[in-house]
């Protein structure tokens, strides 16, 4: 009798893990990668979409932390946002010409950001986050060659919720204190109108020391609120309002010294240069500041079996920045002045046609009207240059400056306006011609008319009498000058589903980015006269998206090939008999993306959910010739000695890597869940790691810029309770306190090459942190 309680035991216990396995599922996402709402699993291309529960248990604040979960994502930060930039697959931008548009393209609900800095906002009230690899010109727009980002807000919920959010985090060892509230309410006004309101703020403090004033950089502040109405006027029409406002305030991130040449290094003490300095030394502190301002109003009218869209957006932001140094070799030259105000206003106008979805031909045509105008002002200072170091910075005209001079004063600026103007008709059409089989074929027509003027000022002094150098006192004026520019880009894909849970596709698409002016090029007039061409992308995928056991494990491969003709890439020459330094903008010739992603995610029953992913790219400069990077030999590396003197004129650097595109990189997250009570009491914890391997941060390919692989690990547990309407979490950022620099720079062209400075995050500390969150 006792042999048989045991045995009904085992079975009962059997039983129910077999019973608690069958419910373990993964739930099926929806993306709207292709203009209408489908499952991740059947869309025909690489994208990884991140739910708001996620990117809030993993502490997701920003599109620089969204590249925590996301390998084949990155960010290369600057000083400021402005000069940042975002890479996918390792293809991103980096150049000082305002005139440039972005690669990688950000889209908010559905309106595409002009720049990269407008994508310098916090998330908040964040339904999710798309992620779309290779070229989307083809439904998305032109400056979309490299991918994509969408970031969708929530929408208004049918019943009354509220929810207030507070998070905490303090370094370890070093300042950095971060503060985030999060509020939100939501509910219906009447029986067709709908409301949301999203409140947040943040207060950082700097982790960067500026020995100076005895402060820390960058301090920051920001708060803003969106909210939306969402009106059901009739059962055909649904029209949504949304309204943005962030104000930031703050400064931006100083030059950290992190190598330096014997001389520079005992000149700036007490500063130790090295991989963790967190010291730097401003003559009057840094400057960032933004405010933003954004409408929406997007309507969906039901015409037959038909969907008519319309998305209108409207989004202004006012920019401030300032970057200034002390001392920059120790004893002298110090950057009084790097930076000024910038204006961005955007016009967007979309309007498509959608078929019903589930009928043997799927389609959508429509068009998108872009309209952007960017005003910049700029202005700079600097004071006690060595003459015969001018050649560290750009100058208006090469100079000859006379021998008894020692040193100058430098003041330059410049402001231009650029406006892009841009149609864009495009139309996608998918054939599901046999119960297995579908094809996708898209097309875009892009029509653009790029304007732009430009004016500048340059003044010399000599530092010790403070006589101006007249020669050196020059101005340049040009008047609107207008290019424009059509192109056809497209799309086309093969899918068939293998089995009910397994889908095979191979895909070709074509990305296009328009041609542009150089506003920072010395010979101005012939920038003007000669715009860069545009820059073109091929781009091949050959994946799989599966689901297995009963949908607990899903497993997505890719295979990536994607070749970029014509990169727009910033090059620094040296001209003039090396008194004046050059930053042009050029066609970079061709270069080539290569590799193999890999995402998986696992439930293996109710109480355990492991997901990751795993990135291997080959990312290379096919054709590059550029500037010689900092001291380079004629006998190192890709040096070319064009005129037999035995200097570096140039460089090869074909078969070097990409900026900031590690070969391999990859994350990974585990979470159990403890259930306590039948309420749905839960505890939680989550391990999260990710890795990257060694990584070069200038195109230059630079000895000294090069950052070595890690590893990151972080640690969370929490409790929900009260239903399920209480969290309280507690956690710790890079565990075993990880040093590594999202960026190093070589110094200038005047410096020793031994000079360098990087970018240190403040998660570069351990971090702790804590939140706690409640819903009503």
């Amino acid at each position: 009798m006792k042999n048989s309680k045991v045995k009904l035991t085992a079975l009962s216990v059997f039983v129910s893990a077999l019973t608690t396995a069958a419910n373990a599922q993964l739930e099926e996402v929806m993306v709207t990668a292709q203009k209408r709402e489908q499952s991740l699993q059947d869309v025909p291309m690489a994208v990884t979409a991140l739910g708001g529960e996620l990117l809030e248990n993993n502490e997701i604040n920003s599109v620089s932390d969204l590249t925590k979960m996301v390998p084949s994502l990155k960010y290369t930060p600057g000083s400021s946002a402005q000069n940042s930039s975002i890479r996918v697959r390792g293809v991103g931008t980096d150049v000082y010409s305002s005139a440039v548009e972005p690669n990688v393209s950000v889209v908010v609900d559905g309106v595409p950001l002009a720049r990269t800095s407008l994508a310098n906002f916090d998330f908040a009230d964040v339904e999710r986050i798309e992620v779309l690899r290779g070229p989307q010109g083809t439904l998305f727009g032109k400056n979309a060659s490299a991918g994509l980002v969408h970031i969708i807000t929530r929408d208004p919920h049918s019943e009354f919720e509220a929810r207030g959010r507070l998070t905490y985090e303090k370094p370890d060892e070093f300042p950095g204190d971060f503060i985030k509230a999060q509020f939100s309410v939501s509910g219906p006004l009447s029986s067709d109108l709908g409301a949301r309101l999203t409140l947040f703020e943040k207060r950082a403090t700097g982790h960067i020391e500026d020995i100076t004033f005895n402060n820390t950089l960058p301090d920051s502040r920001s708060s803003g609120a969106r909210g939306k109405l969402v009106w059901d006027a009739s059962e055909a029409l649904t029209l949504k309002f949304v309204a943005e406002y962030q104000d930031s305030e703050g400064g931006s991130y100083p030059q950290v010294q992190r190598s330096a040449n014997p001389d520079l290094e005992a000149n700036n003490d007490p500063i130790q240069s090295g991989p963790e300095n967190r010291q730097a030394r401003t003559f009057n502190g840094t400057q960032a500041d933004m405010k933003v301002q954004a409408f929406t109003l997007s309507a969906d009218w039901q015409l037959g079996e038909h969907v008519i869209t319309s998305v209108t957006g409207y989004r202004q932001a006012d920019m401030m920045t300032d970057m200034t140094a002390a001392k920059l070799d120790g004893v002298n030259v110090d950057l009084e002045k790097n930076g000024g105000p910038r204006e961005v206003e955007t016009f967007t106008q979309e309007l498509r046609l959608s078929s019903p979805s589930g009928g043997a031909l799927e389609y959508t045509v429509g068009a998108l009207w872009f309209d952007n105008t960017l005003d910049n002002d700029f202005d700079r200072r600097i004071s006690d240059l060595a003459a015969n170091n001018v050649a560290g910075i750009p100058l208006a005209e090469p100079l000859d400056i006379p021998g008894n001079i020692g040193s100058v004063d430098v003041n330059q600026g410049f402001d231009n306006t650029v406006r892009t103007e841009n149609l864009g008709v495009f139309g996608q059409a998918t054939w599901h011609f046999a119960q297995r089989w579908h094809s996708t074929l898209g097309l875009r027509y892009i029509d653009e008319v790029l304007t732009a003027n430009y004016s500048n000022y340059q003044d010399l002094e000599d530092s010790a009498t403070g006589t101006p150098l007249t020669a050196a006192s020059t101005s340049v004026v040009i008047p609107e000058t207008e290019v424009d520019d059509t192109a056809v880009t497209g799309t086309a894909s093969v899918q068939y589903d293998w089995s009910d849970h397994s889908v095979l596709y191979a895909s070709y698409s074509r990305g296009y980015r328009g041609r542009a002016f150089d506003v920072t090029s010395s010979s101005k007039q012939e920038s003007f006269d000669n715009p860069v061409e545009a820059e073109t992308a091929d781009s091949f995928e050959l994946g799989i998206k599966s689901r297995l056991f009963d949908n607990r494990l899903e497993v997505n491969a890719t295979v990536f090939n994607t070749i970029f003709q014509d990169f727009q890439a910033q090059i620094v020459d040296v001209s003039g008999g090396g008194v004046a330094a050059d930053l042009r903008l050029d066609n970079a010739g061709e270069l080539e993306t290569s590799g193999v992603e890999l995402e998986f995610k696992a439930k293996p029953n109710e109480s355990l959910m492991v997901f990751g992913s795993l990135l291997y790219n080959e990312a290379i400069f096919n054709e590059f010739i550029t500037q010689c990077f900092v001291g380079q030999r004629a006998d190192e590396g890709g040096a070319q000695d064009n005129d037999g003197d035995g200097e570096c004129d140039g460089q090869d650097v074909s078969g070097g890597s990409l900026s900031n595109a590690p070969k391999w990189s990859g994350s990974i997250t585990g979470r159990y869940d403890w259930v306590l009570s039948d309420e749905g009491s839960t505890l939680y914890s989550q391990l999260t790691g990710r890795y990257q391997s060694e990584v070069q941060f200038q195109a230059d390919q630079h000895p000294l810029t090069i950052q070595d692989a890690y590893d990151i690990w972080d640690l969370r547990v929490g409790y929900i309770g009260v239903g399920g309407q209480l969290e309280i979490a507690g956690y710790v950022k890079n565990l075993f306190q990880q040093s590594y620099v999202n960026s190093i720079t070589a110094l200038s062209l005047s410096n020793d090459r031994r000079d360098t400075f990087h970018y240190l995050p403040r998660d570069a500390d351990r971090v702790f942190g804590a939140s706690i969150a409640y819903q009503w």
